[in-house]
């Protein structure tokens, strides 16, 4: 019950950076109204994560499982659940830089479609961490080595960004979103190294069980 929680979980943290990644893209390519549509869906997919992962807490805590595994777990859904939710932060104040219509440098979007496809890499190599944990760990492993290559990519990515901002002509409104907008993609991505981190104690913690 807890593992088919936990991938659906997996499944819904990662509609939530996929939908915000196909709005960042639309953006790039010009198509606002495509791109608002995806944001709707990831906070959807968001919405769901919750629900899925206060689920999973409720399960954790009345099962039979050993105290540790089930710290582990709770704090894995926990992570990936805050993954989600920053990704969420930076959808709304993408949002709210599309709503009220303020001007952004096309560099600084092309910047930012970048790191949302280096995001959705994460969390696609977090599912795959997720629905092999106990059953293929060397792929699992493959999978978090992935994470951890593109959390140092999302770091440079991160410090090119607010280069990029201060070479621009942002106004004050718009360099308060997009510098909001940045950090929720920044913390997103530390999530997800923080929960892949997570599974690699879980792995270590059932290789080292007495038999």
């Amino acid at each position: 019950m807890v593992f088919r929680n936990m991938r659906g979980h997996a499944q819904d943290v990662g509609d939530t950076i996929i939908e915000f990644n196909r709005a960042m893209s639309a953006l790039c390519r010009g198509e606002k109204e495509q791109a608002l549509d995806a944001l709707k869906r990831s906070f959807l997919a968001e919405k769901a994560a919750d629900y899925r992962e206060q689920a999973m807490s409720e399960e954790l805590s009345r099962g039979d499982l050993e105290e540790k595994n089930r710290e582990d777990l709770m704090h894995l859904a926990r992570r990936m659940d805050y993954a989600a939710d920053w990704c969420k932060e930076a959808g709304m104040n993408l949002q709210l830089v599309l709503e009220i219509g303020i001007p952004v440098p096309p560099a600084i979007w092309s910047k930012f479609c970048q790191m949302s496809r280096e995001l959705e890499r994460m969390a696609k190599a977090l599912k795959v961490c997720v629905d092999n944990l106990g059953v293929n760990n060397d792929l699992v492993l493959r999978a978090r080595k992935e994470i951890e290559d593109s959390e140092h990519v999302m770091d440079d990515m991160y410090f090119a960004m607010k280069k990029e901002f201060f070479l621009s002509d942002l106004d004050a409104r718009a360099l308060y979103l997009m510098r909001d907008m940045l950090h929720g993609v920044e913390n997103s991505a530390d999530n997800f190294k923080d929960s892949a981190d997570i599974i690699h104690i879980l792995i270590v913690a059932q290789r080292d069980r007495p038999r």
